[in-house]
């Protein structure tokens, strides 16, 4: 499936269950834009064409209609999006790992859907519907106007010089890198390479590359850990020092992490959420607890709980200074 594609799915996605929301009164073609993420209401407009005579396999009479009239968009679905059809383990797995692709960026919309199509496995067939889901991988070409540059350098096995934001907000930085390997991991691709400077191997997401440029320098064998732990379902290597901590979450924090994490959370009379997991104590943890403002906390053991603390304490003292 071709990332054109992709993206059309995952605005109609959001799209189709957005306006047979809002039932008689439609759904204005600027909001359609503005939740779909599209560029503009052309491309929305083209992918209301793309629905055209869209059904259900199973059920032919049972036909998907978006309709745009005086700029609002209109849902005729015969069948309601509350209960799906039932389906064997084959069909629930296939539809599941085409889902895969829009769960790191989509949100509740994929969330809900990845719901409603478990419950349409019986029950007892769930569990292996879920597996052969995650063992089902889309090969999806790397975006991006640098992918070519960083191919070729991966081929050549030449240096290259990256311009690099860390986060969304922070300054850029020039790098210099041995491309390695490009990879993608829960709906993101990432630059495996070789940091000169540093003298260690780091993954770059290649949305927050701005600038490459190819060098003369050939180098030898690629340096670095064996590339098969990137076929991880996640991004986290085990450094032998994992504790469990627990993390508690409030407000709009506290739905995030239930939705991500289901069984891993355990949420609370008060609205609170607490979160489970095997976690290194550190600047990773303490990061991702940062990451929430306010409302996230490590809650225990009450040593890293102090550590958290202490970090906490010594940023403050930082910016006094």
């Amino acid at each position: 499936m071709s990332e054109p594609s992709i993206q059309r799915v995952r605005r109609l996605l959001i799209l189709i269950p957005a306006a047979w929301k809002k039932g008689a009164r439609g759904l204005s073609l600027e909001d359609a834009v503005r939740l779909t993420g599209a560029r503009n209401a052309k491309v929305v407009e083209e992918d209301l064409a793309y629905t055209q005579g869209l059904t259900l396999p199973s059920y032919p009479e049972h036909e998907v209609m978006l309709e745009l009239t005086d700029g609002r968009i209109y849902a005729l679905l015969t069948a309601q999006l509350v209960e799906p059809p039932a389906l064997s383990l084959r069909e629930g797995a296939a539809l599941l790992a085409a889902l895969r692709p829009f769960e790191g960026q989509a949100g509740p919309a994929v969330t809900a859907a990845a719901r409603k199509l478990r419950r349409g496995v019986p029950g007892f067939l769930r569990a292996r519907a879920d597996e052969l889901a995650r063992a089902t991988d889309f090969q999806i070409s790397a975006p991006g106007e640098w992918v070519g540059a960083l191919e070729e350098a991966i081929q050549r096995r030449v240096e290259v010089t990256i311009v690099y934001r860390a986060d969304a907000t922070a300054d850029a930085t020039r790098k210099v890198l041995e491309p390695r390997l490009l990879f993608p991991q829960n709906s993101r691709w990432y630059l495996a390479a070789w940091n000169v400077e540093k003298g260690a191997e780091h993954l770059y997401r290649l949305d927050r590359i701005a600038e490459v440029e190819l060098g003369a320098r050939v180098f030898g064998a690629h340096q670095g850990p064996p590339v098969e732990r990137l076929a991880r379902k996640h991004l986290y290597f085990q450094s032998g020092q994992e504790r469990q901590v627990k993390v508690a979450f409030r407000g709009v924090a506290a739905r995030l992490i239930a939705e991500r994490n289901p069984k891993a959370t355990e949420s609370q009379p008060d609205g609170t959420a607490i979160y489970t997991g095997m976690i290194t104590p550190g600047p990773y943890l303490y990061g991702w607890v940062l990451g929430f403002g306010g409302d996230a906390e490590v809650a225990a053991p009450e040593d890293v709980r102090a550590g958290f603390l202490a970090h906490v304490e010594g940023l403050r003292q930082r910016y006094l200074s």
